[in-house]
């Protein structure tokens, strides 16, 4: 495609100068930013699946689905000609609404007026098997290979009709050949029934967009049209942050930090003598996306300045950017190896945050009262530092706030978990570092923690330097998958 055929990302690395001459690990901030937007726009070469709930649930009550009605006409508006796309309504199967058979059709006046006559006829009944709609997606945009895909996820409950392992496998076969925003309906009490779990466990998977839980029905229709804008303004797909390093590093952990926590480590694969390409998904012009990568690097003489990498992007249709060099000096001063960039200690207080968040919740479920208010109280503090208070009215649904800047909180009595899961997925969306002045203004330091056992070693920092897992985890990493 020409407008999808390679302009190339622009890459910037931030990272303390000096390290430790008995070695340690380097904390790298990578800012990927989206291509040049092109001249001309074009349509032709984006494709739109829209996965609308139509399960049960959804008539309880009934303003969930003609919410739902009213957000598939808000899409299906919103489609430029050209683009190719379906409405699948998803329950215990995964059923097309339009077209009536299985393909896509291109967006013009009529099969955009066609498309909204048929989402009138939708009405909730059956169950939820994610895993079927998320195949069907695929089935469908695989018929438009040369084109970026895309889909959007509407639902209000759990995935229940099929088995935990056949959702997993069906968001594997849906890897690099689609990204997927999700959105969630609640209540407007606060109340959800779907499962944070599910819907993180998708979005990391395809594209790490951030997970939204809509508990005002009336904006859902707007919700949908920002949605599709941004989706419909990509133009590269299958984008990969290419990690090269000398004999002198080796990488210990590959995270984006935002717009969303999104572990990649996992999803690396060789591209080449020392290097390992981590997928990041489809771009368009004005996207940002900041990622955390841990560097073990090896001891050398004070006052020895060497190169220990390069960063760089690259894509399926070959643009890539210039290698960014990373760049380290061994110091046994102190005060110079002790220091921590900015952009590192913004991310790591946001990841504390989630962190304590999540350890802070299975303690309260494992019935670990103190436990859990203690980590909860934390989350509370660091959120409370951050301006975030939006974060605090959401905790504060499953615990009574005290005292919000000294993290003092008591779990509420016969707490209902259902009011959990926004905190669940609004734990993994941050802020821009860089943005209002961050990149100006140090955060708070994190507090130093206790040493601690991870993946059969004792930590002394804030991650543990063999996986990245945040202070708290329970288990290795290979143990919690």
């Amino acid at each position: 495609m020409e407008h999808a055929d390679g302009r190339p990302l622009a890459v910037t690395a931030h990272h303390a100068e000096y390290l430790p001459a008995d070695g340690a690990v380097l904390d790298v901030i990578a800012t990927v930013r989206g291509p040049e937007p092109a001249g001309d726009v074009r349509h032709d070469g984006l494709a739109e699946v829209i996965l609308l709930d139509t399960s049960g649930s959804m008539g309880a009550p009934q303003a969930k689905m003609r919410a739902a009605r009213q957000a598939g006409v808000a899409a299906i508006d919103a489609l430029p000609d050209g683009v190719a796309f379906a409405v699948v309504a998803g329950t215990g199967a995964a059923t097309m609404v339009f077209p009536g058979e299985e393909r896509l059709a291109v967006a013009d006046e009529r099969t955009r007026a066609a498309a909204r006559r048929a989402l009138q006829s939708l009405s909730p009944h059956g169950g939820t098997a994610i895993g079927t709609w998320l195949r069907l997606a695929r089935r469908l945009l695989a018929t438009r290979p040369d084109a970026i895909g895309h889909a959007i996820l509407l639902t209000d409950g759990r995935n229940e009709t099929e088995r935990p392992e056949d959702l997993r496998a069906a968001v594997g076969e849906c890897e690099g050949h689609l990204t997927v925003d999700c959105r969630a309906i609640g209540s407007a009490d606060g109340v959800h029934d779907w499962d944070a779990a599910e819907l993180l466990g998708i979005a990391e998977a395809l594209g790490a967009n951030p997970v939204v839980p809509v508990e005002d029905l009336t904006g859902l229709g707007d919700e949908f049209r920002a949605v599709l804008t941004r989706a419909l303004a990509r133009r590269v797909a299958n984008a990969r942050l290419r990690v090269r390093t000398t004999e002198l590093a080796r990488v210990r952990f590959v995270k984006q930090v935002h717009p969303t926590i999104a572990d990649l480590t996992g999803r690396g694969v060789p591209d080449g003598e020392l290097a390992t390409a981590y997928p990041i998904g489809a771009w368009s012009p004005h996207d940002h996306r900041d990622y955390h990568l841990g560097l073990e690097v090896d001891p050398l003489a004070a006052g020895t300045r060497r190169r220990i990498g390069w960063l760089s992007t690259d894509t399926d249709a070959g643009a890539a950017t210039v290698e960014v060099p990373l760049t380290v000096e061994w110091t046994d001063d102190t005060l110079r190896n002790s220091e921590i960039h900015p952009s590192v200690a913004f991310y790591t207080g946001q990841q504390d945050y989630a962190a304590a968040f999540h350890s802070g919740l299975a303690a309260a479920r494992a019935g670990r009262i103190g436990e859990a208010e203690e980590r909860l109280g934390r989350a509370v503090a660091l959120a409370h530092d951050a301006g975030k208070d939006a974060d605090v009215r959401r905790i504060a649904r499953i615990v009574d706030v005290h005292d919000a800047a000294a993290g003092l909180v008591r779990l509420k009595v016969d707490v209902d978990w259902r009011r959990a899961e926004p905190s669940r997925v609004a734990a993994h969306t941050t802020t821009r570092w860089g943005a209002d002045g961050d990149e100006r203004r140090p955060p708070t330091p994190s507090s130093p923690v206790a040493p601690w056992s991870h993946c059969g070693e004792r930590q002394t920092g804030a991650y543990c330097q063999d996986c990245g897992a945040a202070h708290g985890a329970d288990g290795p990493a290979s143990e919690r998958r």
